[in-house]
């Protein structure tokens, strides 16, 4: 049990820096062992909540945020105007901060950041690309015409920036779908973000509270996915935690499975993984068609 609250402790403190692999191995006598690698017969990615970092709080970013919330996003707004803090709902982060004075230390604070820069001006889109590429991110893009990131990206050569880091600069900013106004544009660029960040279909977007929830819980049943192939209604990685069967916090897909899972944690006091059939002739009398690997971990 020791073994399995250390890992989730682990877990937490890298991903405030890094992807992480979480691998589960089996036994000859059929008891799960999870640990940090990707060597093991079932992996699951984990990383942090995407956080838009946004400099510049014109048109396009009071479009963009209202969508990025919807989509559980977290956002970040940076500008040196003051009187724009009143264009974004409280929900989001406002830094009121010069562009070539930017709040460093506040702003590395913020794990797996998307940066999208569009302020209102081309020294300040300089400025704030230069931090960009400095530090460790997940995204980077900047709006501009052809000649705008031409003299932007001479700019950065001049500092040091490679060729390889500037490449993987998304500008134009957004996916090309011929996007004119504002809220068009917004649409563009959230598309391009998600496209990034759902790149690998097995990484599990996790939040900080849960990570430490993992970690500390005890007397309870931990269900993770640890595979889904076909149609399911989970998705790999995904979490329950069972407290008791009618006491849950997280899911792993609804209906019939994961009330099979409710019952299942009722009766686990070790760690092992169960398949499940989701076929019209499965155990579950499903109609999906799928099959999902759960892992059952019991903590005392």
């Amino acid at each position: 049990m020791n073994e399995y609250v250390n890992i989730y402790e682990e877990l937490g403190k890298r991903l405030a820096y890094e992807q992480v692999t979480v691998s589960v191995s089996i036994d000859d006598d059929g008891n799960a062992h999870e640990y940090i690698g990707q060597d093991g017969e079932y992996t699951s990615t984990f990383t942090y909540p995407v956080h838009l970092v946004l400099f510049g709080g014109g048109h396009i970013a009071q479009s963009l945020v209202p969508v990025a919330l919807q989509c559980g996003l977290k956002v970040t707004v940076i500008d040196d105007r003051m009187e724009m803090k009143d264009c974004f709902p409280p929900l989001i982060e406002f830094i009121h901060a010069s562009f070539d004075k930017l709040p460093a230390r506040k702003l590395n604070k913020i794990v797996n950041p998307y940066f999208c820069i569009f302020t209102h001006g081309h020294s300040h889109d300089s400025e704030c690309l230069y931090y960009c590429l400095k530090r460790k991110s997940s995204y980077i893009g900047m709006i501009g015409s052809k000649n705008k990131i031409k003299y932007c990206f001479e700019q950065m050569k001049e500092k040091g920036i490679s060729e390889k880091k500037l490449s993987k600069v998304h500008s134009p900013i957004g996916l090309a779908i011929n996007a004119v106004t504002p809220q068009e544009i917004a649409v563009s660029i959230l598309g391009e973000i998600i496209s990034v960040y759902r790149r690998e279909k097995n990484a599990c977007i996790v939040s900080p509270s849960l990570i430490k929830t993992l970690a500390s819980e005890k007397n309870c049943v931990i269900c993770r996915v640890l595979k889904a192939s076909g149609s399911t209604p989970a998705r790999e990685g995904q979490i329950l935690i069972v407290y008791s069967p009618s006491m849950t916090c997280g899911t792993i897909g609804g209906g019939a499975l994961e009330e099979e899972a409710r019952e299942e944690a009722a009766r686990c006091t070790g760690s092992y993984i169960k398949t499940y059939d989701l076929s019209r002739d499965g155990e579950l009398g499903m109609t999906c068609g799928g099959e999902v690997t759960v892992l059952f971990s019991y903590r005392a």
